[in-house]
């Protein structure tokens, strides 16, 4: 080998070296991420409005003393629930037994009176027919007659009201509910000037719901109502009532249902409202029952969507310009999908516009997806929502 071939040599196998060095560099893009989708569930839902209401007692009564006398006796605890004409309180009857006999024994002169001014009447007229008396003495004993009846009359009404007043000495409960506590001791003297609050007394079931209602919401509604009675073919006043629920603020959902029995007679001009009136059954035990007065939320139903799209709330995100998804496309690359949503069902909410039922919605991996780029997507299995089965959610959007 001559001395100019060899640095060639080397040189070229310098080049070969560095070649094969150069093919072991190269970069090796990693695979894509994989990420977990599924496809929008179908579901009919029910669409609701919520509001917040106040709860009132169907009925409050303030316990009165009706009569003037000494209060001797009460004859329940303060809270206690009571029967409809259980006894509460007892004023001195004597006074009222005593007036009470007098009264008897007057009615009983009375009517003594008046069996003798009829026996004089008749036997007046007999003697008047045979021309035996003058007429001016059959006028005087049948005017006798008549006021002896009207004597009768007066002292059976006297006889009512001593019955009355010492019926009224025994106050009892005007409605079954519950009673509160005393509001006069015992021994005082009561009904003087006038009717003296004994104490009140509360009717807790059923339960009246009061809540106002927007006028948007009022035309939804009855376009709702008005649909559904056309479908069944009922006339307005066949109607069935319009349902509601409610729950109270500790309370998951709303467990306590009940029906809408009265609306007001306008929309309100200052506030732009309708007054809706729902009633409850508020049974059960003491701890388990609503208080009048009580702040509740309310949902009352607008109508169902048929086949409606569902995917969980895990898959949406949002940013400035609102709620979005990120869905795989057919070519396993990730899309950023703009949506509206519409009411919420457990762990799922409904998508009123932005989604297809085909589209692959990613629900697992989203920090490893990027909008335009290939991802390698798992199918999971839908999950049914949280609580029943019926599909009933709340309408609004977020």
């Amino acid at each position: 080998m001559s001395q100019s071939s060899a640095p060639a040599c080397w040189r070229g196998l310098l080049v070969a070296a560095l070649a094969v060095g150069c093919g072991a560099n190269e970069y090796a893009p990693p695979p894509p991420p994989t990420v977990t989708t599924m496809h929008p569930q179908i579901r009919d839902v029910t669409n609701y409005v919520e509001y917040t209401g106040t709860t009132r007692a169907v009925e409050t009564v303030e316990v009165l003393a009706r009569v003037k006398g000494f209060l001797l006796e009460m004859y329940f605890k303060a809270g206690e629930n009571v029967a409809k004409g259980d006894p509460l309180f007892l004023i001195d009857p004597e006074p009222f037994e005593i007036t009470l006999e007098a009264a008897n024994a007057e009615l009983s002169s009375s009517q003594a009176e008046l069996e003798l001014a009829k026996i004089e009447f008749d036997r007046t007229r007999q003697m008047f027919k045979r021309g035996a008396t003058s007429e001016l003495d059959l006028i005087r004993k049948r005017a006798n007659r008549d006021k002896a009846t009207a004597a009768v009359a007066a002292a059976q009404a006297d006889t009512h009201s001593a019955e009355l007043d010492l019926d009224y000495a025994h106050v009892t409960a005007p409605i079954a509910g519950r009673v509160g506590r005393h509001l006069v001791d015992m021994g005082n003297l009561v009904g003087v000037e006038e009717a003296t609050r004994l104490t009140d007394m509360l009717q807790y079931s059923p339960l009246y719901v009061y809540f106002h209602i927007s006028e948007r919401d009022l035309l939804a509604l009855q376009d709702q109502r008005a649909a559904e009675r056309i479908e069944l073919g009922q006339t307005y006043d066949e109607r069935p009532a319009a349902s509601l629920e409610v729950g109270r603020a500790n309370e998951a959902g709303y467990p306590h249902v009940g029906q809408i029995d009265f609306t007001a007679l306008e929309i309100d001009p200052d506030t732009g409202t309708f007054e809706v009136r729902g009633i409850l059954p508020n049974e059960g035990e003491f701890d388990q029952i609503i208080f009048p007065g009580t702040f509740v939320r309310v949902r009352v139903p607008i109508g169902v969507r048929k086949g409606a799209l569902l995917i969980p709330e895990n898959a949406l995100g949002a940013d400035q310009s609102g709620r979005y998804a990120l869905v795989v496309n057919s070519k396993d690359v990730v899309e950023h999908r703009r949506l509206e949503l519409g009411a919420r069902l457990g762990d799922l909410r409904v998508i009123t516009a932005g989604l297809r039922r085909e589209d692959r919605v990613i629900v697992n991996g989203l920090q490893r997806a990027r909008p335009g780029a290939k991802v390698n997507p798992e199918e999971a299995q839908p999950t049914p929502p949280s609580g029943a089965s019926t599909a009933r959610t709340t309408q609004g959007s977020e």
